[in-house]
């Protein structure tokens, strides 16, 4: 791509983006503390940045651009006490407003998890010790996408113990929840798509209250990437207005027992504003140990290559006729199948939650690390990524517990025949023995139902 960088005012002027449809808006909306109105030439100055990120400016210019550390800058006047935004509230009936709450809180997990995910797999090889196995922890990046995950299946067992259905529709990608200043993108890693990432993860108030010293300088750089549209928000606010309804719903006679998940929900919050976020702000500023003596790995141009991530594409999708469609045969097949099997984790989840289907748990996760993870990792180096396509099927698209496996199974050979047409082309790590044995557990005599 050639760019073309002219001056502040060009950029703020001509800022128009065709090239990246609409996707859905989520429906969970703020009420923001008043804050002051950026001039225009600040806001031309952020979106420059926000180009030059695009263009392949390396992290040093930005940082001199927001003021090095140390750098003789005016003292920054006192700031007041960071205030968080609370989530506009629609129902008056708390059970309500919190069943509402949760299942957007549902699709934000989703989102970030696929975010992460595919972050993770447009990583090189040489820097595996970044992506990670798949094992939950907060040091890897598909550690985190798995704790995202985990977050997931949390907050649909908050649902279900509130007697509603879970929430597992996917994302549709540009995803664009109001609590954050940026749609949610599926993008390789790179030091613009981790700024999003710490935002938000961040604490809340990090980014609009007072902040250590040697936190400043990151915060602007951080700030400058994101642009000017700013919201005081991020994850916590939800899981804040969550908590406090959880609070209230299972205080109220008749309502269903929430003892434990208070504290649960406020594990899962700090977890993303301790640990994720330190996470993302070590890969952000090349400290975390898979950098190792590369700690300038991210102002290569991403077209170095020993730049840290591949050129995967942003938000491809296998559909054919769709913006962004994956034009090489064989890629497009290869990507429809990883959809594939996406889709049968997430059904098989849904059995699993809707259900109680004991067995079903442990197929969504064996489809998600073997052959999803296998087609991921194929994908990046050939140009190309997991799309994590939207599927139209809806929530519990079978009448009954059976219908739904045999849903299921029609879904997994459709990827068995897939999988024996691409043949060779299949990655060498592509388990396909796993759609037999899915089959074979699917099987009416072998239902085990725990609700």
């Amino acid at each position: 791509m050639h760019c073309r960088l002219t001056n502040f005012r060009e950029v703020i002027m001509n800022d128009n983006n065709p090239s990246l449809s609409r996707g859905r808006r989520a429906m969970v909306r703020l009420a923001e503390p008043a804050a002051p109105v950026d001039a225009a030439d600040e806001n031309a100055r952020r979106l420059f940045l926000q180009r030059a990120v695009a263009c392949g400016a390396a992290l040093p210019a930005l940082y001199g651009l927001a003021g090095e550390a140390g750098a003789a800058t005016p003292e920054a006047p006192p700031q007041p006490a960071a205030t968080a935004a609370s989530v506009i509230r629609d129902f008056h009936d708390p059970y309500l407003e919190l069943v509402r709450l949760l299942r957007e809180a549902c699709e934000v997990e989703h989102a970030l998890m696929l975010q992460y995910l595919y972050g993770a797999l447009s990583l090189k090889p040489s820097y595996a010790a970044l992506a990670g196995d798949g094992t939950p922890n907060n040091h890897t990046l598909l550690g985190v996408a798995v704790q995202e995950m985990q977050h997931l299946g949390a907050v649909n067992r908050l649902l279900l113990a509130l007697d509603a259905a879970p929430n597992l529709v996917p994302a549709e990608f540009p995803y664009e929840p109001h609590i954050y200043p940026f749609e949610f993108n599926l993008e390789p890693l790179s030091p613009a798509s981790l700024a999003k990432y710490i935002y938000a993860e961040a604490p809340i108030g990090y980014f609009d209250g007072p902040r250590q010293a040697t936190d400043e300088h990151f915060a602007r750089t951080v700030l400058l990437m994101i642009g000017p549209k700013r919201r005081p928000n991020h994850v916590g606010s939800l899981y804040n207005a969550v908590i406090e309804l959880t609070r209230e719903v299972g205080k109220r006679p008749g309502m269903p027992k929430l003892d434990g998940w208070v504290e649960k929900l406020e594990a899962i919050k700090s977890e993303g504003e301790a640990d994720h976020f330190r996470f993302f702000q070590s890969v952000f500023l090349g400290t975390h140990p898979a950098f190792g003596e590369h700690r300038d790995a991210w102002q290569k141009p991403p077209t170095d290559a020993n730049y840290p991530a591949y050129a995967a594409p942003v938000n491809p999708t296998a559909y054919i006729g769709h913006q962004n469609q994956i034009i090489a045969p064989e890629l497009r097949s290869l990507a429809w199948l990883a959809d594939i099997h996406y889709w049968t984790a997430l059904l098989l989840l849904e059995q699993h939650f809707r259900y109680g289907d004991a067995a079903t748990r442990s197929l969504a996760l064996a489809h998600m690390l073997g052959p999803l993870l296998s087609i991921g990792r194929h994908l990046p180096p050939r140009g190309s990524g997991v799309p994590f396509d939207p599927l139209n099927f809806g929530s519990a698209p079978a009448l009954d517990a059976q219908r739904g496996r045999q849903l299921i199974a029609s879904l997994v050979r459709e990827g068995q025949a897939l999988a024996q047409q691409l043949g060779d082309a299949l990655p060498a790590d592509y388990p396909r023995e796993l759609a037999a044995s899915t089959l074979a557990a699917l099987a009416p005599t072998h239902i085990v139902l725990a609700r």
